[in-house]
């Protein structure tokens, strides 16, 4: 029943600046999403998700720039799974070398198949994910939440320590940060994040030490 599973949770590290994409399934349908695609990762997580047997529904870009989709392309093509953004970031993910900041090699450029906004569900197996549009690092960046899991992906909008940078194209500081402040630390505090750099963290604890966090609390 939708909802009820207890979800898996794979991570993949790669790309030329340590990019997380992720591998999220429920292991009693094999039903998978994938979140984000780090370049030089999508055969990595092809041979994983073969040697899992796993059905791919969904390959989710949490933003549009080429560090996550480095790789959505060729993975759409290898699992022809739907391919799911927020059409805010539809222009980055049609001319991801365009960007300010040029990828160090040639990024395919990806069509979205699937828009998904502030409200929108996916479900994948028996997991519900929650999409929350959270612009501010572009203004197509979003997060997925997995309520019954208690369970966060954050993208590039909240890091343990840290938030995401605005001095790119469509980024903004006052909204990356009604975005936290609003819409990520309204969730319990229990809540495990997995954002697309560096380590997991939870809210009770980016809360307590994450100094961003409490610049953002202290001006409102």
């Amino acid at each position: 029943m939708a909802g009820t599973s207890r979800l898996l949770i794979e991570r993949f590290e790669d790309g030329p600046i340590w990019t997380v994409g992720y591998l999220v399934y429920d292991p009693a349908t094999k039903d998978a999403v994938i979140i984000d695609v780090p370049l030089w990762s999508a055969e990595k997580i092809y041979r994983r998700i073969r040697s899992l047997d796993m059905n791919v529904k969904y390959i989710v870009a949490t933003h549009g720039h080429w560090d996550h989709i480095g790789e959505m392309k060729k993975l759409k093509s290898l699992t022809e799974a739907k391919v799911c953004a927020h059409p805010s970031d539809e222009w980055m993910m049609s001319d991801p070398n365009g960007m300010v900041i040029a990828p160090p090699e040639f990024v395919e450029p990806v069509n979205i198949d699937v828009h998904i906004e502030d409200g929108t569900t996916l479900e994948v197996g028996g997991i519900i994910f929650n999409v929350i549009h959270t612009p501010g690092h572009s203004a197509g960046s979003i997060c997925l939440f997995a309520r019954d899991d208690g369970t966060l992906f954050t993208g590039d909008t909240l890091f343990a320590g840290s938030i995401g940078r605005t001095d790119l194209p469509s980024g903004s500081m006052e909204e990356i940060s009604r975005s936290i402040y609003e819409k990520i630390m309204s969730l319990p505090e229990t809540t495990t994040i997995f954002p697309g750099h560096g380590p997991q963290s939870t809210l009770k604890h980016e809360k307590a030490q994450n100094q961003f966090v409490q610049m953002i609390f202290s001006e409102r």
